[in-house]
């Protein structure tokens, strides 16, 4: 797809007046990227991937962190991201345009954070969409207009930490059965739909059964794009019918404390262009790219780096549906242990007893989180049916091949 064509792929001739559209994924830049950019180094550290960015009409970025002065953060599972005013630097340098703020960070700091975030990200000069005041205000689509073409953005997250209520605010939770009629909706108004959803299995780099399904079916509701983040590495590509689905770019700058390690897909992934014209998209083009410490910076991969990853990411998208399901089966046995740690923890017996206890409590995040995130509950049930079936001991011998899939070997290549 990309590999023997230079990154692009043509899905057809363009007509009419186009716009060339970016979509970068989940950016977070704490710890000691944080103090980076409030010492006034955006510039550098996003020099060696501005010229993708500058190439593009329109940036659109996932800005995944709550931006504050004031920490509050709520009890959840994961970690409670935060950064300092200021670090929207990042944002201004990469002359971003909008910032999709649907993500299980949104809200980790309550209803103050989340208004902050908004604030500061408006005052910016920013457009966001995917978070509000409440629920009715987080799932309204974002409305514009680029050379004559009218976009709707939906912006929508797995039903993790953090959404938003009827009464207070958070990120846009999705609810599946409601978005092909947006879409439709969106049509009546607009030229061109598009649908950027939050979720999936973290550092799988095959998309589930479910996110496959569901995915398409927005495709096939009138989205004429359709793209997820969150999985914290790259994700294959496929076009249903004309309409692109990128199943994920992987994170485009997420700093980490952790020593910087090329074969981990955190630190690496594509920025994805999209040409588009009132038909749709007619081109993809995609840029790879590496991020890494001292000091922090973004560079896009060249020569044979760069063909490397092209071909990996021709090679996962491939798997898509030729293995995806198998591969879907091979990675609940990777991750069988998360379910059953879940339920071996529920305070089932002591919230029994007292509904109110608070140790019990203390507990209960992991089990919802179970329960009402999406990809979670849907490795869930993978997990009992494998067992039910005795295929777990077979999918435990196979891990193998999903480990080499998930091991990055760009920087193995000559420069």
């Amino acid at each position: 797809m990309f590999a023997e064509k230079n990154g692009k792929f043509q899905i057809r001739p363009a007509t009419g007046a186009q716009v060339k559209i970016a979509i970068a994924g989940d950016v977070c830049p704490h710890k000691s990227a944080e103090s980076y950019l409030l010492e006034g180094n955006a510039s550098k550290l996003l020099a060696g991937i501005k010229p993708a960015l500058e190439d593009a009409d329109l940036r659109i970025v996932q800005w995944e962190t709550v931006i504050s002065d004031t920490p509050d953060p709520i009890t959840k599972c994961g970690p409670n991201l935060i950064v300092k005013p200021g670090c929207e630097s990042f944002l201004t340098e990469g002359k971003f345009d909008i910032a999709l703020m649907a993500n299980n960070h949104t809200g980790d700091h309550a209803a103050a954070g989340v208004l902050s975030t908004m604030k500061i990200l408006k005052e910016t000069g920013l457009m966001t969409v995917g978070a509000g005041t409440d629920a009715a205000d987080a799932a309204k689509p974002l409305r514009f207009e680029k050379n004559g073409i009218k976009f709707s953005l939906i912006n929508i997250c797995e039903m993790e930490f953090g959404t938003a209520r009827e009464d207070y605010p958070g990120a846009n939770a999705m609810q599946e059965f409601k978005v092909p009629g947006q879409i439709a909706e969106e049509n009546k108004v607009s030229d061109f739909v598009i649908v950027v959803i939050h979720g999936g299995n973290e550092y799988n780099p095959i998309p589930s059964p479910r996110m496959k399904n569901l995915y398409r079916s927005f495709a096939a509701a009138g989205a004429k794009l359709v793209m997820n983040i969150h999985t914290h590495c790259p994700q294959g590509v496929e076009v249903i019918d004309g309409v692109p689905i990128v199943y994920c770019p992987g994170n485009f700058f997420f700093s980490d404390e952790d020593e910087f390690n090329p074969a981990s897909f955190w630190w690496s992934g594509y920025l994805p262009k999209f040409t588009c014209d009132k038909n749709g998209v007619s081109e993809i083009e995609i840029t790879p790219y590496v991020y890494s410490p001292d000091p922090w910076k973004i560079e896009a991969l060249t020569g044979a780096q760069r063909q490397w990853y092209l071909e990996y990411i021709d090679k996962i998208s491939s798997l898509i549906d030729a293995e995806g399901d198998h591969l879907y089966d091979i990675w609940c046995a990777y991750k069988y242990k998360t379910p059953l740690w879940w339920v071996q923890n529920a305070p089932a017996e002591a919230l029994l007893a007292d509904i109110e206890d608070a140790d019990a409590l203390k507990k209960f995040p992991p089990i919802r989180h179970m329960l009402t995130c999406q990809s979670h509950c849907e490795l869930t049930r993978n997990v009992f049916l494998l067992l039910e079936q005795k295929k777990m001991s077979k999918m435990i011998e196979e891990l193998p091949y999903l480990t080499e899939l998930r091991t990055a070997r760009f920087a193995e290549q000559q420069a």
